[in-house]
């Protein structure tokens, strides 16, 4: 079972998402439209700046074009969020984070590389790329990269602390509840474009030594994956009048800061 796979598995079985849940997912493809189609999700958009590699059918799925970073769409519209492996393609993944959560009722799901202590490692060693060539190489330098442009785009690789940082700094007033998931996925076909036996080499070994690598160092591998569950509960400085207007709480205040000793009052 892959990757995508595993996490909505495990999502399901938690009851944290539901078949019938209203799904978008960003930066999308035919590879999410097969995970969804596969569990029996019922209502689920797929979504990109551009028909992915070319593929139009999403059937029994709708697709529609839409900028991760502008979602134009009301808040809170649909359930869940979903991005697989497209916000490192974001001009600013920070801000297609932050567009999912604003529309998105219950959460966000996120599948990433982690910034783990081996893959700094790889970088320093050349063997995984900051920068992605080989899509844009694939289609002869006409998209692949940054925004689906002819711009190879930095990879961004996010560590959990990122993860809450951002989600705790555009939604503030709440406390929201973080699930994370961790594997190992070798870039063969990325491998096997290389110039070097060695890395070629590693590709054909991938499946004997990624099953080991994912018992002994799980959180060391290159697939990351967050959910976030948000607004699970206001935080205490914070109250609701009647009109379910969220106003700052002076008597929490009152009891846990000294207002008079302020010296610019």
């Amino acid at each position: 079972m892959s990757f995508y796979k595993k996490i909505l598995a495990s999502l399901l079985n938690d009851k944290i998402i539901g078949l019938e849940d209203k799904i978008l997912v960003t930066c999308g493809g035919p590879n999410d439209r097969d995970a969804f189609f596969e569990f029996g999700f019922k209502d689920v958009t797929i979504s990109n700046l551009d028909y992915h590699w070319g593929k139009t059918n999403y059937e029994p799925y709708s697709w529609l074009p839409i900028d991760a970073e502008d979602i134009k769409m009301q808040d809170e519209s649909v359930d869940w969020v979903f991005v697989a492996a497209g916000l490192h393609h974001c001009a600013s993944p920070h801000k297609a984070v932050c567009e999912m959560l604003r529309v998105a009722k219950k959460g966000i799901c996120a599948l990433e590389a982690r910034d783990s202590f081996l893959m700094k490692l790889s970088k320093k060693i050349g063997f995984v790329p900051d920068y992605e060539l080989e899509a844009c190489a694939l289609s002869g330098g006409k998209w692949g990269g940054v925004r689906y442009s002819h711009i190879p785009n930095f990879v961004y690789r996010w560590t959990e602390g990122e993860v809450e940082k951002t989600v705790n700094t555009f939604l503030p007033a709440y406390k929201h509840q973080f699930l994370y998931f961790y594997g190992m996925l070798v870039p063969i076909d990325r491998l096997a474009m290389s110039p070097s036996f060695l890395k070629r080499s590693i590709a054909k070994m991938a499946k004997i030594f990624v099953p080991v690598f994912e018992t002994l160092l799980p959180k060391q591998g290159n697939s990351f994956g967050f959910a976030v569950i948000k607004n699970l509960e206001l935080q205490p400085w914070l109250i609701k009048n009647e009109d379910q207007q969220i106003l700052f709480n002076t008597e929490y205040a009152k009891k846990h800061l000294n207002v008079d000793a302020c010296p610019w009052q």
